[in-house]
């Protein structure tokens, strides 16, 4: 069974704010996510506005034949299927 994340969205989550950030994964070629650390004057500072949440973030996942649920991060997510296409 394969899963497709075609994109991710966040709002009043760590370092996201009120406003819903969607990071669209479902192009080719790369995604780049950036940031602006606006705390700091929006001086060039990109340390500490949320680069890494979506990668981090924990997903639930169910099986569906034992109802069995699953915590993984995105980046872990990622990397397992990753892993098994590389296999294959």
């Amino acid at each position: 069974m394969a899963i497709n994340i075609k994109s991710v969205s966040l709002r009043n989550f760590l370092s996201v704010g009120a406003v819903t950030q969607t990071i669209n994964l479902n192009r080719n070629g790369i995604t780049l996510v950036l940031g602006e650390n606006l705390d700091m004057g929006g001086n060039g500072s990109r340390n500490g506005v949320g680069k890494c949440l979506g990668k981090n973030t924990i997903v639930k996942l169910r099986n569906p034949q034992t109802n069995e649920v699953f915590e993984i991060t995105l980046g872990d997510l990622y990397n397992a299927a990753k892993s098994k296409n590389n296999e294959d």
